[in-house]
């Protein structure tokens, strides 16, 4: 009997100590100098504390470890990774991302990134340092998530799958932050316009920018405001000499020796020329969707109203180009049903603005074929990872090429649809073709760039 008690007694305890008896230690720092996530200190901007992103656990916003103290934790049970959305911050000032953790679970291991959606890397996990049995505050500066720059902070990101799983931690006072500045050391601008608008996404703490301008654009932009965020700092403006080119603005702080300088580097967006000239062709060896080479079919519409993309008809060295503008994908609808069996081949010419990030970034164009005009019965995607910016490419490619469910069943073809995340993308010379009769010197000047398909699976953060 004694031995029952005191295995009761001991596992009474262990209960007891399984879960936080106390607060976290309570905040200090000025709200003016914070955006928190999770905490009963400050106003917080999350929206969602579980997200439906396919994590196995649990979560509960309302733990109170004292009871009658008013002050909530966060609690992740059966925890594997776990979400939280936000309304976009711009936290790009803030220098630290604090984290009150408690966690009881032998070998559990608690990683952090933010995720962001403006410029720099959009996540890096970082390791927060745990001690089994007791509140861990830890702040994590905001160099340790290298290439991120929190200009645009939508979602934080916590992942435990590379420890004890499932385990359960408990999470308090969540929040970015910075140190106070010392007025006379501050160096930093409150506003940059460039030709009187705000630079796009201009923060105090950010010092690079790009600014894009149409093609054909000669006038040298001007930076028309550089205001300091202390009236007593000084700066120096240098406009850029030329488009593409760069301007700066070289601020001093009022202690004489802090000093900051905001670069913005002027570019010029879209083709300078036209995309090649496509070959000649007899009428019955292409069927053209949009090309001055050769006779199109009919296109009801070049943006539908399912599609969450748009659509510009422009002119490019005299020759017609659509530019499209990608949130996801771009949908085409034709007039008619086209008969494609016949057909071999796919081409398309597309330019993408030079110094595009291309990591990630995909272009998959995608047929729809309606047999018996019964709604879409197959289709075939071409999975495109682009390479080259700032030079017409020439997708041209045998639609055996294709990933083509059901077969290459062309016969009914009745809407086209392009995916992509580049933004914004510049097109010519959208057709079929098979091979038949070409001139010595068409054979002579053509030049075909197979691009082969790369399987590619896009997904949520």
């Amino acid at each position: 009997m004694k031995k029952l008690s005191l295995f009761l007694m001991l596992l009474a305890f262990a209960f007891g100590f399984s879960q936080p008896t106390t607060n976290s230690p309570t905040p200090t720092k000025p709200s003016s100098d914070v955006i928190s996530i999770f905490s009963d200190v400050y106003t917080n901007v999350a929206t969602n504390y579980n997200p439906n992103w396919g994590q196995m656990g649990a979560v509960n916003t309302t733990f109170v470890p004292v009871s009658g103290s008013g002050n909530n934790v966060l609690v992740y049970s059966n925890f594997n990774y776990q979400g939280t959305e936000l309304t976009t911050q711009n936290a790009a000032s803030m220098e630290f991302l604090h984290i009150d953790v408690w966690s009881n679970t032998a070998g559990a291991v608690l990683k952090v990134s933010p995720i962001n959606n403006g410029t720099g890397a959009g996540e890096f996990l970082v390791t927060v340092p745990l001690i089994a049995g007791s509140w861990n505050s830890v702040d994590l500066p905001k160099s340790a998530f290298t290439g991120m720059t929190w200009n645009s902070v939508f979602q934080l990101k916590f992942d435990g799958q590379s420890g004890t799983t499932p385990s359960t931690v408990y999470l308090d006072n969540i929040y970015f932050w910075k140190n106070p500045l010392d007025p006379t050391a501050d160096a930093t601008l409150s506003d940059l316009k460039v030709n009187g608008t705000t630079v796009a996404g201009f923060s105090p703490a950010i010092t690079t920018y790009s600014v894009q301008f149409p093609q054909g654009t000669t006038a040298i932009p001007q930076i028309t405001a550089a205001i300091t965020s202390n009236t007593n700092a000084t700066r120096v403006i240098t406009q850029a000499a030329s488009i593409p080119g760069t301007a700066t603005v070289a601020v001093t702080a009022q202690n004489g020796t802090t000093m900051r300088t905001y670069t913005i580097n002027y570019t010029v967006s879209g083709p300078a020329t036209a995309a090649p000239n496509p070959p000649a062709r007899a009428a019955a060896d292409v069927i053209s969707f949009f090309s001055e080479a050769y006779t199109n079919v009919p296109v009801s519409e070049w943006s539908t109203s399912w599609d969450d993309s748009t659509i510009q008809d422009i002119t490019v060295a005299g020759n017609a180009v659509k530019k499209i503008t990608f949130t996801n994908f771009l949908g085409v609808q034709l007039a008619n049903y086209i008969n494609a069996t016949a057909m071999t081949h796919f081409h398309m010419d597309y330019f993408i603005d030079a110094g595009t990030d291309l990591v990630g970034k995909v272009f998959n164009p995608k047929w729809s074929n309606h047999a018996s005009q019964a709604g879409e019965t197959s289709s075939f995607l071409l999975n495109h990872l682009p390479s080259t910016t700032g030079t017409w490419v020439s997708i041209d490619v045998p639609i055996s090429d294709f990933n083509i469910p059901g077969g290459q069943i062309r016969n009914s073809l009745y809407q086209f649809l392009i995916s992509s995340n580049l933004g914004t993308v510049y097109v010519d010379n959208i057709y079929f073709y098979k091979n038949g009769t070409l001139g010595v010197k068409d054979i002579q000047n053509k030049k075909e760039a197979r691009i082969y398909p790369n399987p590619v699976k896009l997904g949520k953060l």
